[in-house]
């Protein structure tokens, strides 16, 4: 999966746009919930992606079209207001304010950018409308185990290419991504970082799906073993460390739900399975390089030797503090035939972290703006931790987005998801967080089966019947025992 740089592949991606035209007629005939999911078991994957977008991208943007004039046809009114409008609002006067200062070499570059992102803006509402029943959390939760196991599988072939080239049936489209000749495993994302940001993100949902399902503990330990495989193989230190960090936090609030036993079963179980994947890779692959790059790591300060060009950047940032250097970052290699000369002051480098990438691009403004969007988010998934209707895979689903967020923030330390080329990763997180923020929209199922509920003794103190809703089944639940 390569950027397109070709008359012939343009060709092809307006085929693809051809064929996203057709998905609007499905759409638009009652099938955009079953091409939303479809959406987000292929999120990794973009088999044309180019640099003015990906076939994704506008599959997203049809679907979504397709989704709204549904709900405008039909007349569907929102139970509550659309979250987050504000916030996107300032975000795009962000990226508009930095706009006009930056160099005009770099606007049709920004402005192909401003589409990319408008569609991660699309698929968040796409999600946050998704979600109406409690049965759409249980589809959606095994999409992303689907995908996660895509995903593996994926990465298994790229450790059996090695530094080998693979096309899939001989076409260059569906080429899977080169390994890097450092030794690490590249995975379907276009950074070894985000691929070991995917894999713990990804192990938070199973375990999660784990326990409130009590199902897929057989397959589920199967794939967490061979996400923590597949982490190691990356090579990625800060993803390492964020699955320590992840796995320490998850046991902390899910403790109540698995006991002091079953803490310690977890965390044995996740120190011997790591054990076992650091052997397998280090043994039988050509990616065991994680353990020697973190005995290896040395710092400067408090930057680790990987990230010394984080004081370029600070001093770019200093020279446009408030407005910032344009809405992206440009690299020379965007352009056949680079500039003799950069504009000067503008790096050619992504600096490997969020928060330096934010206030280089659109600077104080910028920055401010997507603290606004994180607090409301914040809020909604805190306003929502107080819902406790919902049972099964529902039930502390705030609490597990509130885990992943802290995560993702944390793990964006050393990495920026909103790199032009990491578009799929960028409609992998648009999904999650849509889903987190419709938590509170979605209705309680009535129960369709009689449950006799006995105390020890073999008493029986009440029923919950099929006429209850399930909030109030919970309840019933709850005064039996």
């Amino acid at each position: 999966m390569h950027f397109l740089d070709s008359t012939g592949h343009v060709l092809q991606l307006l085929i693809a746009l051809g064929g996203a035209v057709i998905l609007f007629g499905l759409a638009f005939a009652g099938y955009a919930r079953a091409l939303f999911i479809g959406l987000v078991v292929m999120t990794p994957f973009q088999p044309i992606n180019s640099s003015y977008g990906s076939a994704n991208m506008a599959v997203t943007y049809v679907v979504g079209l397709a989704m709204f004039l549904n709900s405008f046809r039909s007349g569907v009114k929102q139970k509550t207001k659309i979250p987050l409008i504000v916030p996107f609002v300032l975000l795009y006067m962000a990226f508009f304010i930095s706009w006009p200062f930056s160099p005009k070499l770099f606007w049709p570059k920004y402005m192909i950018y401003l589409i990319m992102v408008t569609s991660n803006v699309v698929l968040f509402y796409m999600s946050y409308a998704y979600f109406r029943k409690e049965r759409d959390l249980e589809v959606f939760f095994k999409a992303l185990i689907v995908s996660n196991v895509l995903v593996i599988v994926y990465c298994l072939l790229q450790l059996y290419m090695g530094f080998g080239h693979i096309s899939l049936f001989g076409i260059e489209e569906l080429s899977l991504n080169d390994n890097r000749l450092d030794r690490r495993l590249g995975g379907p994302f276009f950074a070894v970082g985000i691929t070991a940001e995917y894999f713990v993100i990804q192990s938070l949902f199973l375990a999660h799906y784990m326990v409130k399902s009590g199902r897929l503990h057989r397959i589920g330990f199967i794939i967490l073993f061979l996400n923590i495989a597949m982490l190691v193989a990356t090579g990625n230190r800060g993803g390492f460390i964020s699955a320590f960090l992840a796995l320490g936090i998850f046991l902390y609030f899910y403790r109540r739900y698995i006991g002091t036993a079953g803490v310690a079963a977890v965390s044995v179980a996740f120190f011997v399975g790591l054990a076992g994947a650091s052997f397998v890779v280090v043994k039988y692959t050509e990616f065991g390089v994680l353990y020697d790059r973190l005995l290896g790591t040395e710092f400067e300060g408090y930057i680790p030797d990987t990230r010394v060009g984080w004081a370029g950047v600070v001093e770019k940032i200093v020279d446009s503090p408030l407005i910032g250097h344009g809405p992206r970052i440009v690299q020379t290699q965007e352009y056949r035939t680079p500039p003799l000369r950069w504009p000067e002051g503008h790096i050619t480098y992504y600096p490997h972290n969020l928060y330096l990438y934010v206030l280089y691009t659109t600077g104080l403004i910028g920055f401010l703006a997507y603290a606004a969007w994180l607090i409301t988010y914040w809020r909604i998934l805190q306003s929502a931790d107080r819902y406790k209707g919902l049972v099964g895979i529902g039930d502390g689903l705030p609490t597990l987005a509130k885990i992943i967020l802290v995560i993702f923030l944390i793990d964006q330390i050393k990495v920026e998801f909103l790199r032009a080329g990491l578009l799929d990763y960028q409609h992998y997180i648009a999904a999650i967080f849509g889903m987190f923020a419709a938590y509170r929209n979605i209705e309680i199922e009535k129960n369709d089966v009689v449950t006799d509920c006995t105390d020890a003794s073999g008493n029986a103190p009440g029923k919950v019947t099929q006429n209850m809703t399930g909030r109030a089944a919970l309840r019933e639940r709850k005064r039996m025992l």
